[in-house]
């Protein structure tokens, strides 16, 4: 398959967009964190099913320390693998999880598994990210932090 410059370019803008979008009243922005965008591959023309996940992309999600990737979820599956430093994913649970370099990560889909991705460390979180969903579905939707002691 080839990897089209269009999708790689219309990530770019999305991925801007969704940056500098402000963020909803009820939404936990993100913030120290730089995005970017590596490729997508839409091969929905080629799936018979349009319910199939037929959309791939690909980013490298730089976390400086302190900060977050603020509350949100997935409504498609998230692969992920910590290249350097340390991420600490808390769910609704509000128990933290770390992740430390050379250890990867998947996530739960969908809007009753909202967590939260954040750099306590002091050097930088690098992690490459592959999302898989739908056409035209959002790669994640932003969340009310959840009541954590």
């Amino acid at each position: 398959m080839r990897i089209h410059r269009n999708a790689c370019a219309c990530a770019v803008v999305v991925a801007a967009a969704v940056v500098t979008l402000a963020p909803s009243s009820s939404a936990t922005p993100s913030s120290g964190v730089t995005v970017e965008p590596l490729a997508q591959v839409d091969v929905s023309a080629f799936s018979p099913f349009a319910s199939l996940p037929s959309t791939f992309t690909f980013r490298r999600i730089t976390i400086a320390p302190g900060g977050t990737l603020g509350w949100h979820y997935h409504d498609g599956n998230v692969l992920a693998v910590i290249t350097a430093g340390q991420v600490t994913r808390y769910e609704t649970d509000c128990v933290p999880t770390t992740y430390s370099a050379g250890e990867g990560l998947s996530e739960t889909v969908g809007p009753d598994h909202v967590h939260v991705g954040r750099n306590l460390g002091n050097q930088p979180a690098e992690l490459y990210v592959a999302y898989v969903n739908r056409a035209k579905e959002p790669l994640f939707v932003d969340a009310p932090a959840p009541d954590c002691p």
